[in-house]
């Protein structure tokens, strides 16, 4: 890139900061920066997920020094493909919906990848697995099991049964105008239980036993109504299931790709342990006894993460309440090869929804092969502090209990349990009751020199994208700085 060229980004991104409605800095601690001699970049960036990544290469654009460092072996984050399994299956972030804009671009950006439509790689619709009996969804709506009742016995649709109960009530139009209207004061009347909600809607007890195996908590009393909102409306911007996308090299690919066009070698195995600013710039400290300097840092990880990282000066005292109390759902990943075609044994589909601790399968087909994906998000189950073959194991069994068809074949070959991974502790950060009118957004809030981003900091968004949004977030709050 010409002197000319990095002048005319750095213009346009100052342009844009300019302009843009976002959250700075009000510490007051000044702009002097250290001296050029003591310094390792101009900005460390601490996380080398799709939000960091993004941060990192807009600062970068604007002809800013950065340092990336990552506490794991890898890119990506909570964006994982399992190449090395059979069918080559996502284990993280997969759906790339219409509302994409800043991964599309990215994507176009890094001169495309080939897309598949997610509708063509799973098996729809489900077979049902409903207390201890298995059937096929047409046997649902006359199934003595079914206890709903009106219009919830159908749940939303013949082929969707009860799974389609979350949507059924999910309110046509809104209450939330835009993408970030969850935040605003007048909406705190919904921040209340789900529970609650769904009752005043007129949801029986039987719709919200099964409503529990759709919500992150596994307890409808214990989710924020409003943040249940928050994801309606960003469901609609996605653009509904049958425009959702995948990248069928993997989504892997995408922030490998990113960290291409970092001109800088990333700092792997880099684990964050303390953050101190001062009026002249940030110095980080790394486990290892590292120490980086710079004029500021972008911190973007997890929540559970970022409370193990000692700050100084700390953070204030709300800001800090969210950062510990905010909390994470759980969610064990097992997958399987197919070694034979188990659904022409019982004659029903290969993906299966239950209302037990397993969870849901997933039967993807595609080019790479096919493969069973068990969805384990239960806050309950003993899987969770289970080691990978024991999981499998109990996963296997169970999912021969279920579907005694599967005996014999389908062989478990991955486990990746988000909860346990060490550079997440958990899957999506979400909202119990009274947190979002309490908290907002403050977790995003600058901190003098110290910047957060992930998607747990993004106000439209959520997700991927969510993620790349709170990378822009943090890059302009810099650049308006600078």
């Amino acid at each position: 890139m010409t002197l000319t060229a990095t002048r005319t980004r750095r213009r346009v991104l100052k342009e844009i900061a300019a302009t843009a409605g976002v959250i700075t800095a009000g510490s007051g601690l000044g702009t002097a920066a250290l001296a050029a001699s003591r310094r390792d970049a101009d900005v460390i960036v601490i996380g080398a997920g799709l939000a960091g990544l993004n941060t990192a290469l807009m600062l970068q654009d604007a002809g800013m020094s950065v340092l990336l460092l990552e506490g794991s072996n890898r890119v990506g984050g909570r964006v994982m493909t399992l190449d090395k399994v059979p069918g080559r299956p996502e284990a993280g972030g997969t759906e790339f919906g219409a509302g994409y804009a800043r991964c599309l671009s990215m994507i176009d950006r890094l001169g495309g990848f080939p897309m598949q439509k997610w509708l063509d790689t799973v098996e729809l619709p489900f077979a049902l697995k409903v207390d201890d009996t298995t059937m096929s969804m047409a046997a649902w709506a006359d199934s003595p099991l079914n206890k709903l009742v009106g219009k919830e016995r159908t749940g939303g649709g013949p082929l969707m049964g009860p799974f389609g109960l979350t949507m059924m009530y999910a309110p046509q139009p809104s209450p939330l105008n835009g993408l970030d209207s969850w935040l605003l004061p007048e909406m705190a009347a919904l921040d209340i239980s789900y529970g609650d909600y769904l009752k005043s809607c007129g949801a029986s007890e039987a719709a919200l036993r099964f409503i529990d195996n759709d919500t992150p908590t596994g307890d409808v009393n214990t989710l924020s109504a409003l943040w249940q909102h928050r994801l309606f409306r960003f469901q609609d911007a996605m653009g509904g299931m049958d425009g959702l996308k995948r990248i069928a090299t993997g989504s892997s690919r995408l922030p490998e790709s990113m960290a291409r066009q970092f001109k800088r070698e990333i700092a792997f195995n880099a684990h964050v342990t303390a953050i101190r600013a001062d009026k002249n710039g940030v110095e980080v400290r790394t486990k290892a006894g590292r120490r980086y300097r710079a004029g500021r840092v972008v911190v973007a990880v997890p929540l559970p993460l970022l409370r193990e990282i000692a700050i100084e000066p700390a953070l204030p005292a709300l800001q800090a309440a969210a950062v510990r109390e905010i909390p994470y759902d759980n969610m064990v990943n097992v997958f399987f090869a197919v070694k034979e075609p188990y659904w022409k044994v019982d004659g029903l589909p290969g993906s299966l929804w239950t209302n037990q601790p397993m969870g849901r399968l997933f039967h993807f087909k595609s080019e790479q092969g096919e493969y069973v994906w068990m969805n384990v998000r239960s806050p309950r189950s003993p899987w969770l502090k289970m080691n990978d073959a024991d999981v499998m194991r109990a996963a296997t069994k169970a999912l021969n209990e279920a579907r005694p068809s599967t005996v014999g074949r389908v062989e478990a070959t991955a486990v990746v349990n988000w909860s346990a991974y060490p550079w997440t502790r958990g899957h999506n950060m979400y909202r119990t009751p009274g947190q979002i009118a309490r908290f907002g957004n403050v977790v995003a809030e600058a901190h003098g020199r110290i910047h957060f981003a992930g998607d747990h900091t993004a106000a439209t968004m959520m997700g991927m994208e969510g993620a790349m949004e709170s990378g822009e977030r943090a890059a302009v709050e810099i650049l308006q700085l600078a």
